[in-house]
C-alpha cells in the first residue's frame, strides 16, 4: 500500500472512532433511559451537549492545530476521546453523563478535523471525492459494524458495555497511529510554527459560504438521526430486536452510496451529486416522518442516511479546496465545530419540539422533518455560489 493510500485509511480510522462514539448514544437511548433517570426526549440533550463541546474545542484549537505535525495532533486526540468515552460508562444520571459526554468531545473536534487535514494534504484534489468518501464511509462502516454491535452488546450486557469497547478500539487505532502513520509537517514550511489567522479564514466570502453550507446541513440532519431509533420503535411500533438489523442494512446500503457519490463526485462534479442527493433526501424526510409512510421503514431509514452522506461528500470535497496547505487543520477545525455546533442545535432544536408520551412514542415529529426539509435546501443554494465564485473568470 502506498503512502497516500496509507494516509487516507488511517485517516478513516481515526474518524470511524470519532464517529462511532458521537453515534453510540443515539440507538442506545431507549436502553439508557430504563436504567438512568432520563427520558427519550433527553437523548436530543444528550447529543446536543455533546456535539457542542466538538464545536467550542474545534474553534479553540483552529489556532493551534497547523503548528504542529498532523500525527502528533490525531495521537493526543484519539488517545483523549477513547479515554474520556470511557468515562461514560461509569455515569450514574443525566448530569455525569453529559459531563462525560462533554469531555469526550473536546477531544472529538480536533480528532475530526486532522482526519480530514491528513486526507486534504495527502491526496490532489482530482482524487479527493473518492478520498473523502473513503473517510466519511466511517459513517457507514460504523452503522454496519459498531452500532449493532454495540446493540447487541447491550442487550447482553448492559448500556455500559459499548463505551467500553469504543475505549479499547480507540487504543488499537492508537497504536497504529504511533507505528504506520509517516510525520507530516509539509504545511510547517508555510507558516513556519505561527499561529494561522482565524479572522482571514472567516473574514473570505468563500469560508464564510462553506461553513454556512456545511451548517444548515447538519441542522436538516439532526433534527431527524438523534430521534429515528425512539420514532421507529415508540411511534412506528418498529420492533427492538430487529434494531440492529435496520442498522446493519442501512449502515451496508450507505457505504455503497457513499463511495458511489465520491466516485460520480470525481466524474460529474459536485453540484450534480448534491442536487441529485437533496431531491432523494427531501422526499424520504417527507414520506418517513411527516405522514405514515408509503415506503417500508427500512427504505425510509438507508435512503435517508445515504443521501444525508452523499450530499455532504459533495459539499466536503469542493470546500476542501477552498483552504491553503498551512490553513487547512485551522479551517477543518472551524468547518467542524460549525458541522457539530450545528448538529448540537439541530438535536436541541428537535428535543425542545418534541414532548414524549407515556409509552415512549414522540409528539410533534412531522413538525421536525418540515423544519429538516426547509433547511436541506440551503446546501445545493451555498455550493452552487462557491462553485461560481471558485470558477475562473
Amino acid at each position: 500500500m502506498n503512502t497516500e493510500k496509507r494516509i487516507v485509511w488511517i485517516a478513516a480510522l481515526v474518524q470511524f472512532v470519532n464517529i462511532v462514539d458521537f453515534m453510540i448514544v443515539m440507538p442506545l437511548g431507549p436502553d439508557i433511559a430504563k436504567v438512568l433517570p432520563v427520558s427519550n426526549a433527553d437523548i436530543g440533550m444528550i447529543c446536543g451537549c455533546y456535539t457542542l463541546a466538538v464545536a467550542f474545542s474545534g474553534l479553540i484549537m483552529a489556532r493551534f492545530l497547523d503548528r504542529f505535525d498532523r500525527k502528533t495532533v490525531a495521537i493526543v486526540a484519539v488517545a483523549g476521546l477513547s479515554l474520556a468515552t470511557l468515562s461514560a460508562a461509569f455515569a450514574w444520571d443525566l448530569t455525569s453523563l453529559i459531563g462525560a459526554r462533554v469531555l469526550a468531545g473536546c477531544f472529538g473536534g480536533p480528532a475530526a478535523a486532522i482526519s480530514l487535514s491528513m486526507v486534504t494534504d495527502a491526496v490532489p484534489p482530482e482524487r479527493r471525492g473518492r478520498a473523502m468518501a473513503t473517510v466519511m464511509a466511517a459513517f457507514a462502516v460504523s452503522s454496519i459494524v459498531a452500532i449493532p454491535l454495540g446493540l447487541e452488546l447491550a442487550r447482553l450486557g448492559s448500556w455500559r458495555t459499548p463505551f467500553y469497547s469504543i475505549c479499547v478500539l480507540g487504543l488499537l487505532v492508537l497504536i497504529l497511529l504511533i507505528k504506520l502513520t509517516p510525520a507530516m509537517r509539509g504545511h510547517l514550511d508555510h507558516n513556519k510554527g505561527k499561529a494561522i489567522s482565524i479572522s482571514s479564514l472567516v473574514s473570505k466570502k468563500e469560508n464564510i459560504l462553506a461553513f454556512m453550507m456545511m451548517g444548515a446541513a447538519m441542522v436538516s440532519s439532526f433534527l431527524i438521526i438523534p430521534n429515528i431509533s425512539a420514532y421507529f420503535q415508540f411511534n412506528m411500533d418498529y420492533p427492538r430486536s430487529l434494531l440492529g438489523m435496520l442498522y446493519l442494512v442501512g449502515g451496508v446500503f450507505s457505504l455503497l452510496m457513499i463511495q458511489l457519490g465520491g466516485c460520480l463526485t470525481d466524474k460529474i462534479g459536485p453540484l450534480g451529486v448534491n442536487y441529485i442527493g437533496t431531491i432523494v433526501l427531501i422526499f424520504f424526510l417527507y414520506d418517513g416522518f411527516m405522514h405514515p409512510p408509503f415506503s417500508p421503514l427500512i427504505v425510509i431509514f438507508v435512503l435517508f442516511m445515504g443521501t444525508v452522506w452523499i450530499r455532504n461528500i459533495s459539499a466536503m470535497t469542493e470546500a476542501s479546496k477552498l483552504p491553503a496547505p498551512h490553513e487547512r487543520a485551522a479551517f477543518m477545525a472551524i468547518l467542524s465545530s460549525v458541522q457539530h455546533f450545528s448538529n448540537g442545535i439541530g438535536a436541541l432544536l428537535s428535543s425542545a419540539m418534541l414532548t414524549t408520551q407515556v409509552d415512549g412514542s414522540l409528539i410533534g415529529m412531522d413538525k421536525v422533518a418540515a423544519l429538516a426539509i426547509a433547511m436541506a435546501l440551503f446546501q445545493p443554494f451555498f455550493l452552487t455560489k462557491i462553485h461560481v465564485l471558485r470558477r475562473p473568470v
